[in-house]
């Protein structure tokens, strides 16, 4: 099994996983301080839309992209039953995301990151997407020693330090550039019960003009 067949087998289960790993705490950190009234919004690596259902209370459009069609089609289904129509699935991955040049207002990616072999270069394709002045937020899980979520979870990062998020920010043309803990912790049990839990950070940057 690899990555995304792992998740597509998931997505049924997906939201009660998550609950278990991390709260719902981190979406109101990620969300509220930016001013996305009105706008055009991506969440990267979406899943079934813990984050993209609430941007979509403020945005105009919010564009979720994730590899995984079962995780779109449970988006798209909650999205249906909670009345949101700004909302657009599309299959895709963060290191190729099927945007246009200079598209969208704010992008978000959270709890995806770790998912990618190559981070700078999905952030240089975040960068790419925005528009001048467009921001970006990454709310993700600082460095751990939880080596079974490569295994299990098809981890390919055992979380990341602040270092190696403003570096890959800063390399790829973001100024403003901002990575600092939260208060806030995600935490996982193994299939033999090894217990893991770290930190989650928050990055915000902009795309200068």
């Amino acid at each position: 099994m690899n990555a995304l067949k792992y998740f597509d087998s998931i997505a049924s289960n997906w939201n009660q996983m998550r609950s278990e790993y991390f709260g719902e705490e981190i979406k109101k950190i990620a969300i509220d301080t930016l001013d996305i009234d009105k706008k055009i919004c991506a969440d990267l690596g979406c899943g079934t839309g813990f984050m993209s259902l609430e941007i979509a209370k403020k945005a105009n459009i919010v564009f979720s992209i994730d590899i995984s069609k079962n995780m779109l089609k449970e988006l798209k289904g909650t999205a249906e039953k909670k009345g949101l129509k700004n909302i657009y699935p599309i299959k895709g991955k963060m290191d190729d995301i099927p945007l246009f040049d200079n598209s969208v207002d704010a992008a978000f990616t959270n709890m995806a990151l770790h998912h990618i072999v190559d981070p700078q270069l999905a952030i240089l394709e975040m960068y790419r997407i925005l528009k001048p002045n467009g921001v970006i937020t990454i709310t993700d899980v600082e460095e751990h020693n939880g080596y079974w979520a490569k295994e299990e979870m098809f981890d390919e990062w055992l979380g990341f330090s602040h270092r190696q998020i403003y570096d890959w920010l800063k390399n790829s043309g973001f100024v403003d550039i901002e990575v600092k803990s939260t208060n806030l912790y995600c935490k996982g049990y193994s299939s033999k019960g090894e217990f893991t839990q770290t930190k989650i950070f928050i990055a915000r940057a902009r795309k200068e003009r």
